[in-house]
This record gives C-alpha cells, structure tokens and sequence, in this order.
C-alpha cells in the first residue's frame, strides 16, 4: 500500500490530510490521476501546481510524473501556492 500526505490546497482538494493507495507500484502521475478522481477540486491538482515528494525526495529530481512508487512509500502532495 502507498502512503499518501495531503498539505495546503491538495488536502482541502481531496476532503484528507491522508489516504492509501491500495496497489503494489504506481507512477506520480497514477497517484495524481486517482487523487483527480476523487477530488472535490481537481483544478487544484494539476500537476504545474504542485510538489510532490516521494519518500521526502522531490520527484522531480528522480522522473518527475514518471517516478515509480511502491508499497511502504509515502507520497506527500501540496500545493505551491497555499494558505496559511
């Protein structure tokens, strides 16, 4: 299962500060898609929008939408421009 942290706009997106994604391995842009599916906000989940950071790394330094995830990793989403 992937861990997923919600901060800023994408936890007020989603309705959760967390979830779980129930599969094996995904891609950022799999943990995107389902976030989208679910959110009562998806503008504020494009991916121009937002940080994500798998296990504290920014995944843009690993593939960017194409970095692999997998059980026992955490994904952190927050939005770049956020309220305090």
């Amino acid at each position: 299962m992937i861990k997923i942290r919600l901060l800023g706009g994408a936890k007020k997106a989603v309705g959760s500060p967390s979830l779980e994604f129930d599969r094996p391995q995904a891609t950022v842009s799999d943990v995107l898609a389902y976030l989208q599916n679910m959110s009562k906000e998806p503008r504020l989940l494009q991916p121009g929008n937002l940080i994500v950071a798998v296990n504290g790394v920014d995944s843009q330094a690993i593939s960017g939408l194409g970095t692999q995830v997998k059980d026992g990793d955490t994904v952190t989403v927050v939005t770049v421009v956020h309220g305090g």
